[in-house]
């Protein structure tokens, strides 16, 4: 839960810190759970274009799921960030390296094409922050937001966001700004839901 007074700035600090902490076996567990939940909720649908994510700073990291996701059919997409502060996504084949970008977060290597994210199905997003209304809140970067902006969330048009973070990361009422883009599902290690109601992006 978060304090009132406590600023966008304070509340990311201390839930960073917090994730950091959390004792391996603690962390293993819920993400292998959300693995799980994950896999679930992609395995009743047709396959697609997946979105994810290389976790860093004690991220919660859904990714025990890649390979089982690839065998059900869905292809796997991790962000690359470009140049002029834009993300983009590019495939993560399995047997193919991935590097470090300026911020030491892994990408494909060597991608044979680059993909807008309007293009997934698909797009878990890590948070700092999020509550139970979709609102996100990220490093700050803005490179999320950038690549979401202008969709329209249960529109049809672009991909479904979930939102995805430890439990302990939930706070309630957190405030949005214009630029933040909500999420239309939230993923932990206890849960995997529809936000209902949506506001527009």
């Amino acid at each position: 839960m978060s304090d009132e007074s406590e600023t966008r700035t304070e509340l990311r600090e201390r839930l960073r810190e917090l994730r950091r902490q959390l004792p391996a076996e603690q962390r293993s567990v819920a993400e292998h759970a959300a693995a799980r939940r994950l896999e679930q909720f992609l395995g009743s649908q047709p396959p697609g274009l997946l979105g994810t994510y290389m976790p860093t700073d004690g991220e919660l990291d859904i990714n025990h799921a890649a390979d089982n996701l690839r065998d059900m059919g869905w292809r796997v997409f991790l962000p690359v960030l470009q140049a002029d502060l834009h993300m983009e996504f590019a495939e993560w084949v399995a047997a193919e390296p991935l590097l470090p970008n300026r911020f030491g977060i892994l990408e494909p290597a060597a991608p044979n094409e680059l993909l807008s994210a309007s293009s997934l199905n698909v797009v878990v997003v890590p948070c700092v922050a999020l509550d139970e209304s979709g609102n996100r809140l990220g490093f700050g970067a803005g490179y999320y937001d950038r690549a979401f902006s202008g969709q329209v969330a249960g529109t049809g048009r672009g991909p479904r966001l979930v939102g995805c973070a430890f439990d302990l990361q939930f706070v309630q009422g957190l405030v949005a700004e214009p630029w933040d883009v909500p999420m239309q599902y939230l993923l932990t290690e206890s849960k995997l839901s529809l936000v209902t109601p949506q506001r527009p992006i």
